[in-house]
């Protein structure tokens, strides 16, 4: 059983917990199909484009938040990290979001001109919005919770969320006797309301562990030390998400729709792995490790990747012997699609430890205050490997949907071993700028 004290107490309910937040948007995908017109399910996809950006940049933060205060842990003030991020958020994000919800049809055009703009699709908008406000503050609170290890807030969070999104879509998208079918905007209804109680959850919580400490303004240093974190972390994942579209802007393009179609379904499957759960356990017990005991850290951090992508690729092995199964089970009665998709999406199940591998180690890399150069690895091999090769897909007759999943598994591979020996790079030449003496024992572990 795992006590408090042990490396991976965190990790099953992380696991999880990312599990049920992955499954979030194929819940959405089963009802706007059961549901929604086309030109409506094209909206919902226009609407995740543009709330990715505010969401993208409260992420960064709530990575920062969660590994300076795991570093720091011992620090009676170290709640100012959490409050500086607050404000950081709040300063950046309330004015996207107001500025959404003053011209939506302006930015929904510009993103997509076969979206609908009625009335019910600009209301739907806008509650996303009102949730999309709820979200960012719970990743600022998720952050704070996970440096503690608090692992029984971080999963009831996400599971009675969706809990609550599907309960609340069932009932606004179905005639009943006391309300009708809401139509799109019941989404963005039952979107908003499962947020905000996960919210309250959050607060509860956090109001309550405010009675028994006193809270004190941040300042200036600790606005700079999480901003140096964050914002890199900010950049990247806008620039790697464009680099995500290529995959996909490139595979339509050369090999036609139903390709393009086993792509997008196979990045559904991939999507549901909760491997990020190793790399949220990786950023906050390789932070808490880091600032006493290099040693440590590196110990903590390789165990976490060989067990995470060890036993992840194992589940993906499995998968991959019943992958007709897993393809029925998602694209039920398309026959076409299925056999498309069948051997990608077995490639993709057996290089599933090379993916999570690469999450595992980048996180490793940020605990250790190597987030610049984890973000430039990354975008170095998306930017100079990736896209070069896709590119070039136009100059062979013979290539495939095959050829990009050869190529992107490639790219894991030489960026997983690029990440892996910078880091221990990294480490023997902090070894020889601040000795440690400590020795470790089992019970550290």
């Amino acid at each position: 059983m795992l006590t408090r004290r042990s490396l991976f107490y965190t990790t099953p309910a992380f696991v999880m917990g990312i599990l049920l937040l992955n499954l979030r948007p194929l819940v959405d995908k089963l009802f706007a199909t059961a549901y929604f017109t086309p030109a409506e399910v094209v909206l919902m996809g226009t609407v995740n484009l543009i709330t990715f950006i505010p969401e993208c940049i409260v992420l960064a933060t709530s990575y920062a938040i969660q590994t300076l205060t795991a570093r720091f842990i011992d620090d009676k003030d170290n709640i100012q990290y959490f409050l500086s991020g607050l404000i950081v958020t709040g300063v950046l994000v309330v004015p996207i979001l107001v500025l959404l919800g003053l011209f939506p049809v302006s930015f929904i055009k510009f993103v997509s001109r076969d979206a609908p703009t009625h009335a019910s699709a600009l209301l739907f908008f806008r509650l996303r919005l009102v949730g999309c406000a709820f979200q960012c503050l719970i990743f600022c609170l998720r952050g704070y919770y996970s440096a503690y290890r608090n692992n029984r807030i971080f999963f009831t969070v996400i599971a009675l969320s969706l809990a609550t999104h599907c309960l609340c879509n069932r009932l606004f998208l179905q005639d009943t006797w006391f309300i009708g079918n809401l139509g799109i905007y019941g989404l963005g209804l039952s979107y908003c309301i499962s947020m905000a109680f996960g919210l309250a959850i959050y607060c509860d919580q956090f109001l309550h562990d405010m009675t028994l400490s006193s809270v004190v303004l941040p300042g200036r240093r600790r606005y700079t030390q999480l901003l140096r974190f964050s914002m890199p972390l900010t950049a990247h994942s806008v620039v790697d998400h464009i680099g995500t579209t290529f995959i996909f802007s490139c595979t339509g393009h050369y090999f036609g729709m139903l390709p393009l179609a086993s792509l997008h379904l196979l990045s559904s499957i991939q999507g549901i792995s909760p491997g990020a759960g190793f790399g949220l356990t990786a950023l906050t017990e390789v932070s808490r490790a880091y600032g006493d005991n290099p040693r440590l850290a590196r110990r903590r951090g390789e165990t976490i990747l060989f067990v995470g992508s060890g036993l992840i690729g194992l589940i993906g092995c499995l998968l991959s012997i019943n992958t007709q199964w897993l393809l029925e089970l998602t694209a039920s009665g398309n026959q076409a699609l299925q056999a498309a998709a069948k051997l990608p999406v077995q490639m993709m199940l057996i290089t599933l430890f090379l993916h999570v591998g690469c999450q595992v180690v980048l996180k490793i890399l940020q605990a250790i205050d190597q987030t610049v150069a984890s973000v430039s690895i990354n975008l170095s091999f998306i930017y100079g490997f990736r896209i070069p090769l896709l590119f070039s897909l136009r100059y062979f007759s013979e290539a495939s949907l095959l050829t990009v999943m050869v190529i992107l598994s490639a790219e894991k591979c030489l960026k997983l071993t690029a990440m892996f020996l910078y880091w221990h790079w990294t480490h023997r030449r902090i070894l020889r700028e601040r000795p440690v003496t400590e020795t470790l024992s089992p019970a550290s572990l």
